[in-house]
């Protein structure tokens, strides 16, 4: 059963090191029966697929983790956090994250799991139960079946919050179909507490037609500020051109998420000029004013974080902002996993992004 269960929800290093340790277990009879060199050739040929599905330190693929010194230069990758990430990748972490939550007393959480959030923990309880929690696998498996395989920023912030450390690093996702010949739009995602970066990069890599940057806070809390927001043009458009990217500055756009929000809030208030729209996802939004960037929400109903996200949006338009509301009253905190389809669809039209099926 424990087999069974590691070659569903595992990452694909720890299936195949399963897959490994039963063709090392069961060493003597393959000899017998196909050979030394069959044995020898399945073992080699595990470590070499276990090579390739650890977290990539070089990164090539569609989606690239960059992390950058002061200068907003790419840098390599850190060995203390590559190290880790090989340890532990995040879909483990969150494998083990979700199981642990699964079994939590649903009342009487322990003050360890109360800064979570026991509305969140309720919330991830529930999919856990009830099935959802599956869709939280694909979207790492989407991003291997892209050739990327970048590893975990949130490591990095960890490492920063609780040794003083200063890395900063942005997710890169390439349009599906990029032609150098051409300028594209850049959706720019700020992440909020405690998430599973890997994951949105899975999901994010669906609005096709444009540059994804998904940026983050120096430590764990996903509160940003207006330095953060400003770093967008000071650092990270200059990175994106310096690496040779084609860059169309009139559609920009910012999406943020759960206490990303809060680079929402930012972006609203003080750089609506600067992008074209502005999402708040399961998250309230904090500014109500007239702003030429179009405003989009996308909420649950049994989300404390989102419902207000209704009257928001009327406020808004009678404060003459255009605004787009996607809004179930039966989901909770993760409806964007949860709907990611029809999510993704939302955006790719109130974005002005060009829809490709899947």
């Amino acid at each position: 059963m424990v087999f069974f269960a590691l070659l569903v929800f595992a990452t694909w290093q720890y299936r195949l090191l399963c897959v490994l340790m039963a063709v090392w277990l069961n060493g003597s009879r393959i000899r017998e029966r196909w050979g030394r060199r069959a044995y020898r050739t399945a073992v080699w040929g595990l470590l070499a697929c276990i090579v390739i599905a650890v977290p990539n330190y070089f990164h090539h693929g569609r989606t690239q983790l960059v992390y950058l010194n002061e200068q907003g230069e790419r840098i390599s990758t850190p060995l203390a956090v590559y190290a880790v990430n090989a340890l532990l990748p995040e879909e483990e972490l969150m494998n083990a994250g979700m199981k642990a939550t699964a079994v939590l007393p649903p009342e009487e959480l322990s003050p360890v799991f109360k800064r979570l959030g026991s509305g969140l923990i309720r919330d991830a309880q529930r999919d856990f139960w009830t099935g959802m929690g599956l869709t939280f696998y694909w979207p790492y498996n989407r991003l291997s079946l892209e050739g990327s395989n970048p590893g975990s920023f949130t490591i990095a912030q960890l490492m920063n919050e609780q040794l003083g450390t200063s890395y900063d690093g942005i997710y890169i996702t390439r349009p599906k179909h990029y032609d150098r010949r051409r300028a594209y739009p850049v959706v720019f995602f700020a992440h909020g507490y405690l998430g599973s970066w890997e994951l949105y990069q899975g999901l994010w890599s669906r609005l096709d037609d444009c540059f994804v940057v998904s940026i983050g806070t120096r430590d764990l809390s996903g509160i940003f500020g207006y330095q953060d927001i400003n770093k967008v043009f000071t650092k990270y458009l200059p990175m994106l051109k310096a690496e040779g990217y084609s860059i169309d500055e009139s559609r920009l756009h910012l999406m943020g998420l759960s206490n990303g929000g809060t680079a929402a809030d930012v972006a609203l208030r003080s750089f609506s000029d600067r992008f074209q729209t502005i999402t708040f996802i399961s998250t309230p939004c904090n500014v109500i004013k007239h702003s030429k960037a179009k405003v989009l929400m996308i909420g649950g109903g049994r989300d404390g974080s989102s419902v207000g996200l209704p009257a928001a949006s009327k406020r808004l338009s009678r404060s003459g902002t255009q605004t787009a509301l996607f809004y179930d009253e039966r989901d909770n905190h993760y409806i964007m996993v949860h709907q990611a389809s029809s999510i993704l669809k939302f955006l790719n039209e109130e974005m002005g992004l060009r829809e490709v099926i899947q």
